[in-house]
């Protein structure tokens, strides 16, 4: 539970800071007492008017010099009761600040359940940066900031949207509204009218440009009669080179029957004379080991040349277990 307010401070409260600045020191929050009654508290009161549990400061943190946060646990097992006033004691047992309201209780402490406080106090009657809090590390609820590890609320989506506050944390959705209220979806359409710098007229769908309207042109051009004969090679009636694989076709050590299964991929009458082809085929069966038998792949790749007919110049041979 979270609550910033302003308490009383009282005239002892005010005598000890006195005291302490005095002597150079500050004076030091170590507890926090709660009561059950609720009234109207005036900056002479010593005490709470009916105490139920005195509890030390878990933790504390100065805002500003005139404001300072503190933490605590009301974690006591007694019956449970209407937290209705609230008072911050000093190191020497003086009560500097207290609050209360006669019809509105600040929270409620049930039996056996922790009550978590966390308290931002307004200083604003006494001297800047004279009071120091003193905790026992139990909790520290202070607000976070950029520097400093503490509690942040998450915005709401208008506040996600707005982007203006600098102290709340945003959520995935608040991240995908604050964008969409700034930023194009990677992938979107404008309608004719959202397009700006539009010409005023356009050429038609079929048109001619004169020489004079294209731009950069250069200087200087070819003759337009000319050839490269004299500077590159020229690939005429190059003969064409092809390469089948059949393998998966079937078995045969036979390379004319090779040729005829690639002639059926690559037909014969695509090709002209001095045109080649490389066949790869494979023969497999079962070959004696001398001690039993196993397969055996015999793999063969012959290159034909068209002459005429189709005839074989050269053959390659491999041969493996498997």
């Amino acid at each position: 539970m979270s609550s910033a307010f302003k308490p009383v401070i009282t005239q002892a409260g005010i005598t000890a800071v006195f005291n302490a600045t005095n002597s150079g020191l500050e004076a030091n929050i170590v507890s926090v007492a709660l009561g059950d009654l609720g009234w109207e508290p005036s900056a002479s009161a010593t005490k709470l008017k009916r105490e139920k549990r005195r509890i030390p400061v878990g933790n504390g943190d100065q805002i500003s010099p005139n404001q300072i946060h503190i933490t605590a646990i009301e974690d006591g097992t007694q019956a449970g009761y209407w937290v209705r006033e609230v008072g911050f004691y000093l190191e020497d047992g003086t009560l500097l600040a207290i609050w209360s309201h006669p019809t509105q209780p600040l929270a409620y402490k049930a039996p056996g359940v922790d009550l978590l406080l966390a308290f931002d106090i307004v200083l604003s009657a006494l001297p800047a940066n004279s009071i120091n809090v003193i905790g026992n590390g139990t909790v520290n609820l202070a607000p976070a900031t950029t520097t400093k590890l503490g509690v942040v609320r998450f915005s709401t989506d208008s506040e996600a949207t707005a982007g203006s506050i600098n102290n709340e944390v945003i959520t995935p959705r608040g991240v995908r509204l604050h964008g969409d209220a700034r930023y194009a979806r990677k992938s979107h359409r404008h309608p004719w009218s959202e397009i700006d710098g539009k010409p005023s007229a356009y050429p038609p769908s079929s048109h001619r440009h004169t020489w004079s309207q294209i731009d950069s042109k250069p200087k200087t051009y070819p003759p337009s009669s000319h050839n490269h004969d004299d500077r590159y090679l020229r690939l005429v009636n190059a003969p064409r080179a092809v390469y089948v694989d059949v393998r998966s076709t079937g078995n045969t050590s036979t390379a004319s029957t090779a040729l005829n299964w690639a002639l059926a991929i690559h037909p014969s009458s695509g090709f002209r004379d001095n045109d080649h082809i490389q066949v790869r085929y494979k023969n497999r069966y079962v070959r004696g080991t001398g001690n039993g038998s196993a397969w055996w792949t015999d793999e063969y790749t012959t290159t034909f040349v068209k002459a005429g007919a189709w005839r074989a110049i050269a053959t390659s041979t491999n041969g493996f277990w498997g």
